[in-house]
């Protein structure tokens, strides 16, 4: 699953949906439609729950990596989720 947000001067578009093909395909299209002359001035907040499907991750990163090199400012977080389990796995063990 993933949360991203969209901001623009364009307008801004806030998406949750599962991490699937076609699901990253819709945020992809989605980030170009609101696309202003300068790509800089689009954001893209994104937030995934962890997976363990090495070829997801890296179909965003792929994603992230257009998207970035197109000059669109990506800012990543981890879910909820993820930064529990982070918490967790950081604990020592006694």
């Amino acid at each position: 699953m993933f949360q991203a947000r969209i901001i623009s001067p364009r307008g801004s578009l806030y998406l949750a949906a599962e991490a699937t093909p076609y699901d990253l395909e819709n945020l992809r299209s989605h980030v170009h439609d609101l696309q202003s002359p300068k790509a800089h001035d689009v954001r893209l907040e994104l937030s995934m729950d962890a997976t363990r499907d090495p070829l997801m991750e890296r179909r965003v990163s792929t994603l992230l990596e257009g998207l970035a090199a197109e000059g669109i400012q990506i800012t990543l977080a981890p879910s909820a989720e993820t930064a529990t389990l982070r918490r967790r796995s950081a604990k020592p063990r006694a």
